[in-house]
């Protein structure tokens, strides 16, 4: 067996060489060397939505990047003209599917041949990322995770086969000092360092309501100064039906408050359409996609009513009231930080919105839960010096 092995070493020495040398033109009709400061690598809409923000700062001062997307991100970057075209991430099915999807290792080495960055900032929502993230590190990159989520680490399924695969990483960026507090352990076995740097696309709502007039918006919406607005922001769970037909029946108690309802992106609204038009007293008003953001319908509402949706941290981010309608078994970090409240029939809930409606104030969220300010602004500078230092 020695003497076999002994033997075979010299072709094996002569396969790995043949192999080095033939396996980067295998993917030479997906992209030229490249050469940039930064890479961002991008799975999911929220974490690409954050990385918008941040690509905005990193232009203004000049600093160059590109993007690796796959997954949802490929539908948001694919006329980005930073978008590195290659069909094994764009268009692979496979990876759109299941988050859990590994990549071709060989693919995966021959990314990191031919493209230079310095810094590699990547999402957290797929097991791909991690690949990539395991061999930028070690090619002596400076390789930081972005975690879009305020929710404890060990409680998001979606970031599980990332976690599950990293090997490497040098360090974390995180909405919140609450959720900091949940990597602690992750960073410990890593050797990597947490950061907290606020969610990028909370912006979002800041610019919205700095630009909007909200007389002119109530004026064009034909809503009188004087009326009580509440909005009811959709989603998609599989809980969600109920939810919604418990607060149409919470507005026919409430026959003097005007409901606006924004349905999810993905669905055309024909669910609220057949409950409302079956169940409400006619003060609930479902509004088209294209009309008016769910971020502009609230600066003229009094309180934002969600089942599950995301639109509660952003409208709790800008000191709006929020209540849950959801069971008692769900739990989030805006419920027990007591940022929002919940209702699981009708009677509460319309007990909760006339209570907003009459002025109850929950605590400031960015002070609750420690949130910088500027969170694009933030991520972008500690990018930039991280690139000086490597200069110097």
């Amino acid at each position: 067996m020695k003497n076999y092995k002994l033997k075979s070493l010299p072709a094996l020495i002569i396969f790995s060489v043949l192999w080095l040398f033939f396996a980067p033109a295998s993917y030479s009709n997906d992209a030229n060397y490249i050469k940039t400061a930064v890479l961002f690598v991008a799975y999911d809409q929220g974490e690409s939505n954050a990385f918008l923000r941040i690509q905005e700062k990193l232009k203004s001062s000049n600093i160059p990047y590109r993007i690796l997307a796959m997954g949802h991100a490929a539908e948001v970057f694919k006329d980005d003209p930073a978008l590195i075209q290659i069909d094994r991430l764009t268009h692979n099915e496979a990876l759109f599917e299941n988050r859990d999807q590994p990549l071709n290792q060989k693919l995966v080495y021959n990314l990191a041949e031919r493209i230079s960055t310095k810094i590699v900032y990547t999402g957290m929502a797929s097991r791909a990322q991690a690949q990539i993230a395991n061999i930028w590190d070690r090619r002596g990159a400076k390789v930081i995770a972005f975690y879009d989520n305020f929710e404890p680490v060990n409680s998001i399924s979606y970031v599980q086969p990332f976690l599950e695969e990293l090997r490497y990483i040098d360090e974390f960026h995180v909405p919140s000092k609450t959720t900091a507090l949940s990597f602690q352990s992750i960073a410990v076995s890593l050797g990597a360092e947490v950061t907290v740097t606020g969610q990028p696309t909370l912006e979002d709502w800041d610019r919205v309501y700095e630009e909007t007039d909200i007389f002119l918006l109530r004026d064009t919406l034909n809503i009188h100064p004087e009326q009580p607005v509440v909005l009811f922001a959709g989603d998609y769970s599989s809980s969600y039906p109920w939810a919604f037909q418990t607060f149409i029946a919470a507005t026919r108690m409430l026959p003097n408050i005007l409901f606006l309802v924004s349905y999810h992106p993905k669905f055309d609204g024909g669910l609220e359409r057949r409950i409302i038009e079956a169940q409400s007293d006619g003060n609930v008003h479902l509004l088209h996609h294209g009309t008016y953001s769910t971020a502009t319908l609230s600066t003229i509402s009094s309180a934002v009513i969600v089942h599950k949706s995301s639109v509660a941290q952003q409208a709790i981010y800008r000191g709006k009231p929020v209540i849950y309608v959801t069971d008692q078994n769900y739990h989030n970090l805006m419920l027990t930080e007591q940022l929002a409240i919940r209702a699981s029939s009708p009677e509460p809930l319309a007990i909760m919105i006339n209570a907003h409606i009459m002025g109850y104030r929950a605590p400031a969220v960015a002070e609750s839960l420690g949130i910088p300010d500027a969170p694009s602004r933030t991520i972008s500078k500690l990018i930039i010096d991280e690139l000086r230092r490597k200069s110097d």
